[in-house]
């Protein structure tokens, strides 16, 4: 399947495969992922990207006025499937404020059902 992500899915969704549970075949698995969307160095200064550790976890933090055009990925099925379970699982407190990166995510690895 072919995913066409900006920067922000990108980075959100790194940091929400990283935090899943999981085997080390299947943590092998989602860095695979992660490594493939990971945003090259370049892109990193191009949208001012910063790394903070705040209570012991690395968190990221970019300049939201910039950006950079988004990249396609092509994902495996089982790939497809982690990403999926990682949103899927995902304990959001603030389903409105992601709206803007997820939707499109949401909307392209789970369609709605036509309603009857």
């Amino acid at each position: 399947m072919k995913l066409t992500l900006d920067h922000t899915q990108r980075l959100n969704l790194h940091a929400l495969m990283g935090a899943q549970r999981a085997d080390v075949g299947s943590i092998r698995a989602i860095w695979n992922v992660q490594d493939r969307i990971a945003l090259a160095a370049d892109e990193e200064r191009a949208v001012e990207l910063k790394r903070e550790m705040v209570a012991g976890q690395e968190r990221v933090v970019w300049n939201p006025a910039l950006s950079i055009p988004a990249k396609d990925f092509e994902f495996t099925d089982p790939e497809v499937a982690r990403i999926k379970a990682a949103i899927q699982t995902w304990d959001s407190y603030g389903a409105n404020a992601d709206r803007r990166w997820l939707q499109p995510l949401v909307e392209t690895l789970f369609p709605a059902q036509p309603q009857q």
